[in-house]
Formats: C-alpha cells, structure tokens, sequence
C-alpha cells in the first residue's frame, strides 16, 4: 500500500472506531446504582433548601445526559445505517488499493466513487443526526472532521488515478486504432494482390 493510500485506511478505520463509539445506545433509565448515591447524598443534608438545590441540580444532570445519544429506536433509525457505512468506506479503501492499476483502474476508480459516496452520505446522516438532537454540536464538529479527512483524501486519490487512467485508456485505444489501421492496410493489400493474379477475361 501506498504512503497516502496507507494513511487513507488509518483515517477510515479511526472513523469507524468513532463511528462505533458515537453511536452507542443510550438508556432513559437511571440505574440503581445512580438512584442509591442520590438517596444517599439527600439523605446527608440538613437544611430543606440545600435538598432543593441538590435535586435541581440532579434533574439538569439526568435531563442533560438523556438530551443526547441513540435511543434503541434512533439507533436502528439510523446508528446502524451509520456504522455500515464506516465499515463499508474501510472496506472500499482496501478493496481500491488491492486493485492492479495497469489492469484494473476501472474497478479501482469505482471503488474510489464508493468511498466518496459513503463519505458524502454518513455526512448526511450526521447533520440530520444534529437536527433531531441525538448528538451534540460539538460531537458533529469531530465527527464530520473525521469523514471529511477521508473524503479529502479518497477525492485526492481519485483525481491522481483518474488522470493516469485517463492516460492508459488513451494509450489503449491509440493501440486499437493502429491495429485496425493495420487490419484494413492488409485487408486492401490482399484484395489488390489478388486483383493483380486474376486471370483477364
């Protein structure tokens, strides 16, 4: 593997590792672990005002982190979508690489069109993702850096191979043109040789 094309396959694998890790289902339910150190922590208090402030405090907590992350739901909505598509780009890098460009450049661009595609469409999913308020902001931020890292690179790899197939494809049908250009020279060399042999009536 190429330098660029190995750092291409790091890029895709770091974000399926994030795409993986921010799209974990998250549960509305408080585990009794939680609800045992709220008790708890009430139950130290003295003062009606300060066990007030206390459950203020825990409610913004509990409210804030219900606010963001798949639900089961949002996940099978759309988390599942997104992870196969980071797998799918992890794929598609190692499937362009391991193609033979001198004889395999078509496959290898298609496969380059591929991430290209998946880039542009987990981008979408992400920012439909902010609009529903499943991730944060900050999160897309990260997220989208992430894709748009591969996207970069994938589209810079597709410009380079795209010229040199442009090149090869040239050089082929340059090949083909002169053979047929051959075949017809010989074809009208026969036809006058044997015009010439033919008896005259």
């Amino acid at each position: 593997m190429a330098e660029k094309e190995y750092l291409l396959g790091n890029r895709a694998r770091e974000l399926l590792r994030y795409t993986n890790q921010a799209t974990r289902i998250v549960s509305d339910d408080v585990s009794q672990r939680d609800v045992r150190a709220i008790i708890k922590r009430i139950a130290e208090l003295d003062d009606i005002r300060e066990v007030r402030s206390v459950c203020s405090v825990v409610t913004h907590q509990l409210d804030e982190k219900s606010n963001e992350g798949f639900t089961k739901s949002k996940f099978r909505l759309y988390g599942e979508d997104m992870r196969q598509i980071a797998k799918n780009i992890v794929r598609d890098v190692h499937s362009a690489n391991n193609k033979h460009f001198q004889t395999e450049y078509d496959a290898r661009l298609k496969k380059i069109d591929d991430v290209l595609d998946g880039c542009t469409l987990l981008l979408e999913y992400i920012q439909i993702c902010v609009e529903e308020h499943i991730i944060s902001v900050k999160k897309s931020g990260v997220w989208t850096k992430k894709v748009t890292d591969v996207k970069y690179m994938a589209a810079s790899w597709r410009k380079n191979d795209g010229g040199r197939a442009r090149k090869l494809r040239e050089e082929a049908q340059a090949q083909a043109d002169k053979r047929q250009v051959e075949v017809v020279k010989a074809a009208i060399r026969q036809y006058n040789a044997e015009r010439q042999t033919r008896p005259t009536q």
